[in-house]
């Protein structure tokens, strides 16, 4: 395949990790395509946008495109995902489904071996009763800290400054400027393996949100 990094109003978004999510987003770049646009071809009610344009910004920047089920919702698995994706990009399914099937083994042989991480800050938020989980879920989902590409086979100084410096960019952006008056107390990282949570370790708000 043949990659030309493309930026664009409509791509700006996106940080590819793998080729073949440079490759859709090139795609998206020549289609010129809002990410809301792509969503609701694919199938998405438009109540779901917002949610939806954030599962597809996680799966175009991510290691696995999505299917380590990193990032989930009720209408499509992280297969089908790729699957209407594609579709909607004009972009043939088969020609690539070998690239899906090694990032699958890449992924059964990491998930033996490594241990799975993830970062959250620990919010609270300011419900009503006519906030429904629809809304609850779109507000969670700015706790979610992403970690590096790479992160559970760094060393351990390393690793502790990649948190470090994770927590303190996601306290910047979102200090005082998240939905429903939220209010980030901690952030704590959970550790996985084998689909059991092997630790959890909390960690306190930056001095300052202009560290």
């Amino acid at each position: 395949m043949s990659h030309i990094a493309n930026q664009s109003q409509y791509t700006r978004r996106y940080h590819p990790r793998h080729l073949l999510a440079q490759y859709a987003i090139n795609q998206i770049a020549t289609l010129e395509l809002r990410s809301q646009d792509i969503v609701r071809a694919m199938g998405y009610p438009i109540k779901h946008t917002i949610p939806a344009c954030d599962r597809l910004r996680h799966v175009l920047s991510h290691r696995y495109l999505g299917l380590d089920s990193s990032y989930m919702d009720k209408y499509f698995t992280a297969d089908e995902f790729l699957v209407k994706l594609f579709a909607v990009l004009e972009i043939p399914y088969q020609p690539f489904a070998e690239d899906i099937v090694q990032i699958k083994y890449d992924l059964a042989n990491y998930s033996n071996t490594l241990p799975r991480y993830s970062l959250r800050a620990e919010v609270d938020f300011t419900f009503t009763s006519a906030d429904n989980w629809m809304s609850r879920g779109a507000a969670s989902r700015f706790a979610q800290v992403h970690l590096p590409s790479g992160f559970a086979k760094l060393d351990d100084a390393a690793r502790n400054s990649a948190i470090e410096e994770c927590i303190c960019e996601h306290y910047q952006q979102y200090e005082s400027h998240l939905p429903y008056d939220g209010v980030i107390n901690s952030y704590q990282l959970t550790i996985e393996k084998a689909n059991h949570r092997v630790d959890h370790i909390e960690y306190e708000l930056p001095k300052s949100s202009s560290i």
